[in-house]
């Protein structure tokens, strides 16, 4: 049942503090005895309810006449797919009441039943629906504030971005293939699809499908990456024969697309996962390229750096991953205002530690896929304040997101791509 799926998943996230990546990439899911389109069907509601979740909650508390104790935590996440599915959704109201019924039932809690019948039943008598400004209130109050904060007139629409389902967005590989031809290709097998409009080498697919169908998907020829994303390589200019550090690589999209727009680099991929490392091998495996994979910390250069610099680093940092919330709608779940000023201090560690393995002359991308100015532009102030020996060289010239007082700033929805962040830096020599 896809509707009992959704309550298994979104009680691991809940409870458990798990993100939906681990939980579909979990033994327990991969081998659940399920059709495909039950399996969709309960993606489909465990990330709108994820998405929705903050607001939906709020809708249930003031229908309860008490809250429901916290061993029943598994009737309210009951009670919230029974909202989703009426007040987002659009299920069949007969139908919604009826499976979310039963979904209590299959709790083995029977009191639960009637509750839930009763709740159902009076949001359809109700007509409740949601309010002018449900995208906002489906953010945590915290994350909310911070977004007008730091984007004040842009706040309403960022979030409204936020709450979208995102595109399927690929990267072709450009030296074995021109887009005229991907595209082609992609129609001649079925796929409707466009070029992006800002992004080279960047396709947007009309519906999403399952990517290992694509023709040439198994041979490198198509990855899944965001158009955001892709700016990276493209950034960050490599020289034939440059030693390159792709810093926190897992699972590898970066790490490809480098290899496959500079061919004659060599590059070290390092990760501190070395689970999600394994995924990266795959990709490689996959694409036919090959890189020197190495499990570590990329703040503790002691435990992996063997001495020689490298001539340019991607520093794609960890983040709180505000700007890819399209994607990963769990996080408004998981992630805790607090989590923020102990990034910042993380990623203020690995810039300093990646700058020490920096040759004079080279360059490094600083990224994030984050929204936030802490993360971001500020954190990169003051790194140029710490270093004398570092300069920006500004992004003026491109033709996405905006330029900032420091790096650039994609923010959500914006040329459809998520939200991202760059700045390059370079060493200067030393005189």
């Amino acid at each position: 049942n896809p509707r009992w799926i959704a309550l298994q998943v979104m009680l691991q996230v809940v409870e458990q503090g798990r993100s939906l990546d681990s939980v579909f990439q979990s033994d327990w899911f991969q081998s659940l005895p399920a059709e495909k389109r039950d399996l969709a069907l309960s993606r489909e509601i465990v990330f709108g309810l994820c998405r929705w979740y903050v607001l939906l909650e709020s809708l249930l508390a003031g229908r309860l006449q008490k809250p429901l104790r916290a061993r029943d935590r598994d009737i309210e996440i009951v009670l919230l797919i029974g909202l989703y599915q009426l007040l987002i959704m659009r299920t069949e109201a007969h139908a919604a009441v009826n499976e979310t019924v039963k979904l209590a039932l299959a709790q083995k809690k029977k009191w639960a039943s009637g509750l839930v019948n009763a709740v159902l039943r009076g949001v359809l008598r109700d007509q409740l629906e949601l309010g002018v400004d449900a995208d906002a209130q489906a953010y945590p109050q915290w994350m909310r504030a911070k977004l007008q904060l730091d984007w004040k007139q842009q706040a309403a629409e960022i979030m409204i971005a936020g709450n979208q389902r995102p595109p399927l967005t690929l990267r072709l590989h450009t030296r074995t293939s021109d887009i005229e031809s991907g595209l082609e290709r992609l129609l001649a097998n079925g796929f409707e699809a466009s070029g992006h409009a800002l992004v080279e080498g960047a396709i947007v697919l009309a519906s999403p499908c399952d990517v290992t169908e694509l023709p040439g998907f198994e041979q490198g020829l198509f990855s899944v990456q965001d158009a955001a994303a892709q700016l990276a390589a493209q950034l960050l200019v490599c020289a034939p024969g440059a030693r390159v550090l792709d810093a926190c690589a897992a699972p590898g999209g970066k790490t490809i697309h480098l290899l496959q727009r500079y061919p004659d680099i060599k590059l070290d991929a390092l990760d501190s996962s070395a689970s999600r490392l394994d995924r990266l091998r795959q990709n490689l495996q996959r694409t036919g390229h090959s890189a020197q994979i190495m499990v570590g910390d990329a703040a503790v250069t002691g435990d992996w750096f063997e001495g020689d610099l490298y001539d340019a680093i991607l520093a794609d940092v960890p983040c709180s991953g505000t700007g890819v919330l399209r994607r990963h709608p769990d996080i408004k779940l998981l992630r805790r205002e607090t989590d923020i000023m102990s990034l910042c201090a993380q990623q203020a560690e690995i810039l300093e530690a990646l700058w020490r393995v920096l040759k004079p002359g080279g360059k490094m991308l600083y990224s994030t896929c984050s929204i936030f100015k802490d993360e971001n532009e500020n954190q990169v102030a003051g790194f140029l304040q710490r270093h004398p020996d570092a300069q920006e060289i500004p992004l003026k010239d491109a033709n996405w997101g905006e330029l900032r007082a420091h790096g650039r700033q994609v923010l959500t929805g914006s040329g459809n791509m998520d939200g991202f962040y760059y700045a390059l830096l370079t060493r200067l020599p030393e005189s």
